[in-house]
């Protein structure tokens, strides 16, 4: 474990900064959202962030899946809800 950031302990999302925000996000999902998508064929990548929206693009089978907005979309917005700031909120780009 040793490097290993956690995101058990939140912090207030809008005080961080832009660099900050992104790393908080890329670690809550890099457990378990990342690999799930990578199973499948796919992926997604953080586009921006614009107060507590994550703005996110889907690649490769993610990004012409019919089921990436009505089940990835929801499990990776609960994530970073339930490791981030529960405020955050996740939209497709």
């Amino acid at each position: 474990m040793a490097g290993k950031k956690t995101t058990n302990k939140k912090t207030d999302f809008l005080k961080l900064s832009i660099d900050d925000q992104v790393e908080a996000v890329h670690n809550a999902l890099s457990d378990e959202v990342y690999p799930q998508l990578e199973m499948h064929g796919g992926g997604m990548e953080i586009m921006d962030i614009e107060g507590t929206d994550v703005l996110i693009r889907y690649y490769g089978a993610c990004g012409h899946c019919p089921i990436s907005e009505s089940i990835t979309l929801p499990f990776i917005e609960e994530t970073l809800q339930k490791k981030v700031d529960s405020k955050i909120k996740v939209v497709i780009v």
